[in-house]
């Protein structure tokens, strides 16, 4: 109840839990105060989210009693492979997006999409994974491209090629070059459409056409589908995030057609960009922090420790090896080795190997780390031995140490300062892509907490501003951020 102290009043706030049937707190209150940083801890449901009380408690001029509000949540329900099994519920608040699990991988198919979005969910769904099967003998596929990135409906097969190269490297190019008897008149596939071959997922980039003879030989250029992520949508302007790897590439594929898949590395890392760079730039900094190796599966994108066989095979008695070189590099004192083989069979990317051949003195073991095949023609197939070493790119993240005056456009780094009555929102006057470092005091010794925002609240959105919470409604705080890289500059 309300009582006077040293001519001050106070009013007393009591907090109900949601079915109002029991008392969580109560709260004592200056006249006009703010009840809210007094307020007890909310009840937790699985199917709802707390979002305030039933009454306004921030300019409390009388004695209350008020309950929990709650808002109701979506339930989104991803299921396996052959629709049994849920093997992820998530509830999700309206206009919220739901996060796809990482789906299962099943012999002779690939991953290609989901069967209904998870984006700005405003009802409950339950969405099965799309499988696309592999052909047991290999087919050139083309599909339309859709909306989302994904592949759409099939256009075309092709079951015989002039010629084919798919290259395949440990650090993540992968790109295909095939060329083949078309008539002049057909004109299904084009640029930007998708290919599927040998469980890969390609787009084509480059198509050139030559007609000798009566005949048109058509050869078509693609990169692997994930070479998306370097288009203009995609761009990255400023990102900083620490946790886990596989939690930082869920951030970097929200939005994107592409879905987490196998990350077997525990390693918190910290991803920081203050400079533009396409969303692959900015996947393959965090393969290069953890330390990683990238897997392809259909649409979705793996991080792990090592790809491919580890217990090494003899690949002289393994496989039909029909030439062998090797190079040497003094720059980074490493040995290379090429081997052409009769066909791929069960080799793989990333494959630890044992290469034995005394004409030439070589006893080594070493990995796959560069495969190029023609899966039409089982005689074309080379492979690359040797090390690989993931770079980091120094590029993506300046250091600046020079403050400059605030006032100037062009600063890089500079302070921002003011002061705040109560809780509130403080805005800078200019956005900055990098995280700005900041320190606050308060009048009456509390401890408020800073919560950073970025435009349109998106983890790729440059710094806005700050809003200060968990202080009094009458509490004084001066708010100081160091900022570096405005987004103006």
């Amino acid at each position: 109840m309300s009582y006077f102290v040293d001519g001050v009043t106070y009013y007393t706030v009591r907090f109900l839990n949601y079915a109002g049937t029991d008392l969580l707190g109560t709260a004592d209150v200056e006249a006009g105060g703010d009840a809210t940083p007094l307020a007890p801890t909310t009840e937790v449901f699985e199917d709802k989210v707390f979002v305030g009380w039933n009454a306004d408690i921030t300019k409390v001029m009388e004695d209350m009693t008020v309950r929990p509000v709650y808002q109701s949540l979506f339930v989104v329900t991803f299921m396996n492979a052959d629709g049994t099994e849920a093997v992820s519920i998530q509830y999700v608040e309206p206009d919220g997006d739901a996060v796809p699990p990482t789906p299962e991988k099943i012999s002779g198919k690939i991953f290609i999409s989901w069967s209904a979005s998870f984006f700005s969910v405003n009802s409950d769904r339950t969405i099965n994974p799309i499988y696309r099967e592999i052909p047991p003998r290999p087919e050139l596929k083309f599909y339309e491209a859709v909306a989302d990135g994904s592949s759409g409906e099939l256009i075309k097969t092709y079951r015989a090629v002039n010629s084919c190269s798919i290259v395949q490297k440990l650090s993540g190019e992968c790109t295909i070059d095939v060329s083949l008897l078309t008539r002049n008149t057909e004109g299904h596939v084009d640029v930007n459409s998708r290919l599927e071959v040998e469980g890969l997922v390609f787009y084509i980039n480059g198509l050139k056409k030559n007609i000798s003879g009566g005949i048109c030989y058509t050869q078509f250029i693609g990169e692997h589908i994930t070479y998306i992520l370097n288009n203009d949508e995609y761009k990255v302007a400023a990102f900083d995030q620490s946790g886990t790897v596989k939690s930082i590439l869920k951030t970097l594929l929200k939005g994107t057609p592409f879905t987490v898949g196998t990350v077997d590395i525990e390693t918190e890392v910290t991803l920081r960009i203050n400079k533009e760079c396409t969303r692959r730039a900015a996947i393959m900094q965090l393969l290069a922090l953890a330390d990683g190796e990238i897997e392809y599966y259909g649409y979705t994108i793996g991080i792990r420790s090592h790809v491919g066989n580890e217990t090494p095979i003899d690949i002289l008695k393994k496989a039909a090896v029909q030439d062998i070189s090797f190079s040497y590099s003094v720059a980074d004192n490493t040995t290379n080795y090429e081997i052409s083989l009769y066909k791929k069979g069960t080799l793989e990317l990333g494959d630890e190997l044992i290469v034995a051949f005394k004409p030439m003195e070589i006893e080594t073991e070493s990995r796959i780390v560069g495969m190029d095949w023609n899966p039409f023609n089982r005689k074309e197939v080379r492979i690359t031995i040797g090390a690989y070493i993931p770079t980091l790119n120094d590029s993506l993240y300046d250091y600046i140490s020079m403050v400059q005056d605030i006032t100037e456009s062009t600063a890089k780094y500079t302070v921002e300062f003011g002061e705040l009555i109560g809780n509130g929102t403080f805005y800078f006057t200019h956005a900055y892509l990098d995280r700005p470092y900041y320190h606050i005091h308060t009048d009456d010794g509390s401890e408020g907490t800073i919560t950073l925002n970025r435009k349109d609240g998106s983890a790729f959105g440059s710094y806005v501003g700050a809003t200060l919470s968990g202080v009094q409604s009458t509490t004084t705080t001066v708010v100081v951020f160091y900022c570096t890289i405005s987004d103006e500059a």
